[in-house]
């Protein structure tokens, strides 16, 4: 079962699925240009790291 959020990245509701994607991409797991939307590595990595949504870090 997908779940949607905010995006404070973004502004605007995504799902949890492109959560993860942005994430990896942000943390070199996969190319940013993979993404549907044109993101900056270093942004993404700023809003990711703190964001509650992270599915990747442990907090």
């Amino acid at each position: 079962m997908s779940s949607e959020y905010m995006c404070p990245l973004l502004n605007r509701i995504i799902n949890d699925g492109y959560c993860y994607d942005i994430t990896n991409a942000a943390y070199g797991m996969m190319k940013m240009e993979a993404l549907d939307d044109k993101i900056e590595r270093e942004v993404a990595l700023k809003y990711c790291d703190s964001c509650e949504h992270n599915q990747i870090k442990d907090y």
